[in-house]
């Protein structure tokens, strides 16, 4: 499960690139950006893990991310209005948080595989600019889209009946906003707030008892798979360095 989620993911992003750079050759005014993200978890992403864990189980998947990194691609054109420029674009991430240093501790205490987190957001927005000097121009950008939440399998050993959890990818309307600064026509630092919405949750359990009370967990003796869902609403701040060409 984790090296097919992490095949399609890098499968997607790879599409995205080989698209621009094969635009590149035929638009005048096409310009294309590779990010750096540095990506700390807000909403109920960021929540703290309450009651006894591991496992995640239906009152704490979703949360307890750490601040955690990810890389995005962007092309967009170019037209010139006299007050600046503005530039319509469609652009893809790939982000990565883990659980929080604290939580994935008690994970490798009780011999239990943490689970990881992945989004997967596709924009198409607009980006305005001005040029204030050769060096400094500010610029502003809305853009929406929907994002697809990936987190991997979630394993542990005999004290909890060795338990598994899979959890399905789930997708959602998205939006983000962002403002920065070009240094120059190649870099650029910006702030963006990404807005995941409410995403559903959908996971299966060979543990047949209640999924949501830690308590049954260490005495089910029966392996008879059931399906739960969790509704949590994530979003990400986001720190951009961009590179353009």
């Amino acid at each position: 499960m984790n090296k097919t989620i992490k095949f399609n993911a890098l499968a997607i992003f790879t599409a995205f690139i080989l698209g621009g750079f094969c635009a590149k050759a035929q638009l005048e005014n096409l310009e294309q950006s590779l990010f750096l993200n540095l990506n700390c978890p807000t909403a109920q992403f960021n929540d703290k893990l309450i009651g006894i864990y591991p496992p995640m189980l239906k009152n704490r998947v979703g949360s307890g991310a750490m601040v955690g990194f990810g890389m995005g691609y962007r092309a967009s054109y170019h037209f010139d209005i006299g007050y600046g420029e503005v530039s319509p674009y469609i652009s893809a991430d790939f982000q990565w948080n883990a659980l929080k240093g604290e939580y994935r501790d008690d994970f490798t205490q009780a011999k239990c595989t943490a689970p990881n987190y992945f989004n997967i957001p596709v924009y198409m927005g607009v980006n305005y600019r001005y040029q204030l000097t050769d060096i400094f121009t500010p610029f502003v950008e809305f853009g929406l889209g929907a994002d697809m939440l990936l987190i991997t399998k979630e394993t542990a050993g005999p004290t909890y009946n060795d338990l598994k959890l899979r959890y399905k990818p789930t997708t959602n309307f998205a939006w983000q906003v962002g403002a920065g600064c070009y240094f120059g026509p190649h870099v650029s630092a910006s702030l963006h707030y990404q807005g995941y919405g409410k995403h559903v949750i959908d996971y299966s359990s060979n543990t047949a008892d209640n999924l949501s009370d830690p308590a049954y967990l260490g005495t089910v003796t029966t392996t008879t798979e059931i399906n739960d869902v969790v509704q949590r609403n994530i979003g990400m701040l986001s720190l951009r360095i961009g590179f353009h060409f």
